[in-house]
């Protein structure tokens, strides 16, 4: 009786130089570079880091594995794979495939709707175009290739910061298990909010701590300009800025809406202090100085506290 400890499929081994390996059975070993298990991406490469040979010999199968090709957001493209005689100007050295050039010649690996017809490739012929995914990054080759998977799905673990494993006597049922890394069972989420909550009061506390040293230090090395500002203080007329009395209030208009919901202005039909849309039955107050109104409510608290209409800022006398 055999007894499995991963899931069919994802069996990972290591080779002679310390690589992990990950065996397709048409299209044969790949490097795994790394996993993404949140999103349940696998990057791959080939095991002699020439992963474009295998687009240009079209030598890619992942038939009867749980992965499929990541298409990424634009589906596929077409490349162009050129070979170059070495004496042919390249203005694009980061496009040579230096695992399929030799001294004599040079690969060339461009999108198609480069190649054809802005590029001057007089010594280059053309072997071959292929459809290559848009998640590819092109750019920087040696990066690999994306792989993805569905089953199983993981994702609900990873985010808990779980392990996730076969149920045992479950066949292929999986469950969320816990690791040393969350021994306290606290997801991601509840990890930052302590971290939050435990940093901001101590950050406060010190503080609290330095600033009276930092004010005793400034008040004994500037006594002058603080005596002579206290002094040009005290020569300057205190002004208290109050709003209007009930009475100024109360004099400035009121509508009342009705159920045909008649406004002043029909386009300004929410109040700008609490920014809710009129309704019917509604008071609203009117400043005559500028004509803007609001609900009564708001700019009577308003008003009681600043002379001046809440929008425009125009001062108003009592």
């Amino acid at each position: 009786m055999s007894s499995n400890c991963g899931y069919p499929g994802f069996d990972l081994s290591c080779n002679n130089q310390s690589q992990t390996i990950i065996t397709f059975p048409s299209s044969g070993d790949f490097i795994v570079q790394s996993i993404n298990y949140l999103d349940q991406i696998l990057y791959i490469n080939g095991t002699d880091n020439c992963m474009l040979k295998r687009f240009l010999h079209r030598d890619l199968s992942f038939e009867d594995t749980p992965f499929s090709i990541y298409w990424g957001f634009e589906g596929t493209k077409n490349y162009t794979f050129f070979n170059c005689s070495s004496d042919q100007e390249i203005y694009w050295p980061s496009n040579i495939i230096s695992c399929l050039s030799t001294e004599y010649y040079k690969v060339l690996f461009l999108p198609t709707n480069w190649s054809q017809p802005r590029l001057e490739l007089h010594n280059c012929t053309v072997i071959s175009t292929t459809l290559i995914p848009s998640s590819f990054e092109w750019r920087e080759i040696n990066r690999g290739f994306k792989l993805a998977w569905d089953v199983p799905d993981c994702r609900y673990c990873e985010e808990r910061d779980q392990a996730c494993g076969l149920k045992k006597g479950k066949s292929l049922t999986i469950q969320c298990l816990h690791t040393d890394k969350v021994s306290s069972g606290l997801s991601k989420a509840a990890k930052f909010g302590i971290m939050v909550g435990v940093g901001i009061p101590g950050l406060l506390f010190f503080v609290w701590l330095v600033l009276p040293f930092c004010n005793k230090t400034v008040q004994g090395q500037n006594p002058q300009p603080i005596t002579e500002l206290s002094t040009l203080t005290s020569q300057q007329p205190s002004t208290v800025v109050t709003g209007l009395d009930a009475s100024t209030i109360e004099s400035y208009p009121k509508t009342l809406l009705g159920e045909s919901w008649e406004l002043p202005k029909p386009n300004d039909n929410s109040c700008p202090i609490c920014l809710s849309e009129y309704k019917s039955k509604e008071t609203l107050r009117t400043i005559p100085e500028c004509n803007h109104y609001f609900h009564a409510s708001c700019v009577d608290e308003w008003l009681r506290m600043n002379a001046t209409c809440p929008l425009c800022r125009n001062p108003q006398a009592n």
